[in-house]
């Protein structure tokens, strides 16, 4: 049994799509917190698969899950803090009652109340979420500021997204503290800053494909376009600072977009294949292989007979939490 894919990206709809309890302070959806032990979830529990337009950061304190981000695997359970980034296919299942709390915040209500964004939030590598299991000591610090947010957040004080904003900063510089500096924060500051512009150019872009908006997948010559750049210029700053050229990069988060669909919808592979700007089917077949030494049709068969009976188990590349900091 394969999650339902739909096409909704707010918070409240998404909760109201599910059937769960849309609570009277939630009244925006740029932000929201939820206690994940008050949502009447029943075990099993499995998500349909979302593509949210906003940040999702849960702390759990107890239960046990799986959850998935694009084609990659993330096992929760007891004193784990689980990010993930917007625009991005994301489903979840529950083996266990979560015990906890899932904060969805937009980027545009992180800039109104903090001007310098989220920028400097080190999801590396290309991957789209980072899971980690804290020590007692670390995590509870995690509980605390959640604590103080619900609150704020159930209150009726005027200035409450302020005071929920600056909670919300203490969250992630705690993130921070403990996660090795990304690359791109060691060296220049302004390639860092072209190569960030680059990587939400890639994610916009993607974006739109899906959405439909777009038929066209932008490569080095668009990239340099939208940055005021020449080719030459984007190529060496986005080579140097990131260990990756552009077409790399390009190709990775490609790949992962049409690995999620096929393991995990019954999309067939020719809309796949349009859907990414493929006009010849040979040639997405062609690109396919090159780049995962597989077919389409392979990774989707080995894939669907390797599926368990168990609807809560996901597929997809395992990604190891660390087991501390």
């Amino acid at each position: 049994m394969k999650p339902e894919l739909t096409s909704l990206k707010k918070f409240r709809d998404i909760l109201a799509f599910m059937n769960l309890p849309v609570f009277s302070y939630i009244d925006s959806d740029d932000f929201a917190i939820i206690k994940l032990h008050d949502m009447g979830l029943k075990m099993p529990y499995l998500t349909p698969i979302f593509r949210p337009d906003y940040y999702t950061l849960t702390i759990i304190q107890g239960g046990k899950g799986t959850f998935v981000v694009g084609d990659h695997i993330y096992e929760l359970g007891p004193q784990h803090v689980f990010m993930k980034q917007p625009d991005v296919y994301f489903s979840s299942g529950w083996t266990e009652s979560p015990v906890g709390y899932s904060i969805s915040f937009t980027s545009c209500f992180f800039e109104k109340y903090f001007p310098h964004g989220i920028d400097d939030i080190p999801f590396k590598n290309n991957i789209n979420a980072f899971n980690y299991f804290l020590d007692q000591k670390h995590f509870s610090k995690f509980e605390e500021i959640c604590e103080q947010i619900y609150c704020e957040a159930i209150s009726v004080s005027n200035c409450k997204y302020e005071m929920i904003s600056n909670l919300l900063i203490n969250i992630l510089l705690l993130i921070q503290q403990h996660q090795n500096t990304i690359k791109l924060e060691i060296q220049d500051e302004k390639n860092a800053a072209i190569v960030t512009s680059f990587l939400k150019n890639i994610d916009q872009n993607f974006n739109m494909l899906i959405s439909g908006e777009s038929t066209a997948i932008l490569r080095t010559k668009e990239h340099a376009k939208l940055l005021s750049l020449t080719e030459t210029y984007l190529s060496k700053v986005v080579s140097k600072t990131s260990g990756k050229t552009i077409n790399q990069w390009i190709n990775d988060r490609l790949i992962d977009e049409i690995n999620y669909l096929l393991k995990n919808t019954d999309k067939p592979i020719p809309e796949i294949s349009e859907m990414f700007a493929f006009s010849d089917p040979k040639y997405f077949y062609t690109f396919f292989k090159k780049n995962t030494n597989t077919t389409p049709s392979s990774v989707r068969k080995n894939f669907n007979a390797s599926h368990s009976d168990r609807v809560h188990v996901y597929r997809g590349n395992v990604v190891n939490i660390r087991p501390t900091w």
